[in-house]
């Protein structure tokens, strides 16, 4: 039988691989880091921009004990009402005073007149 092969001819000098081994093991490395980083980057980074509101400053202390001022003011203002409620508790009694006098009704519109003394019942002239 005859050799059916094509006739051998110049042989290709062999390429060396050692630059593509290379360049695949850099690039997967790329690769490898990015993906940690955008992994980090997505889960594990530390929050910050969080607004932290601080707790409000406590209030000043108090005076130890009431200022006189004050208290002064106070008592003067409870001294005006005491004065002013009397002249309305007078006004009052005056008022009463003169509903217990003068009365009129219908049968004397004019209201009640008071006896002069010796017209007084029981009184003898």
């Amino acid at each position: 039988m005859a050799d059916t092969s094509p006739p051998p001819g110049p042989a290709e000098p062999s390429r060396p691989r050692w630059p593509l081994i290379l360049g695949g093991l850099v690039g997967g490395a790329l690769l490898v880091a990015a993906g940690l980083g955008l992994g980090w980057y997505l889960f594990y980074r530390p929050i910050v921009n969080v607004a932290v509101q601080l707790p409000a400053p406590p209030p000043p202390p108090a005076p130890p004990g009431p200022d006189q001022k004050e208290v002064k003011a106070l008592q003067d203002q409870i001294d005006k009402q005491k004065a002013a409620n009397k002249q309305i508790e007078e006004q009052i009694a005056v008022l009463k005073e003169r509903l217990k006098a003068d009365v009129c009704t219908i049968k004397d519109p004019l209201g009640k007149t008071t006896p002069a003394p010796e017209a007084a019942p029981g009184h003898k002239t």
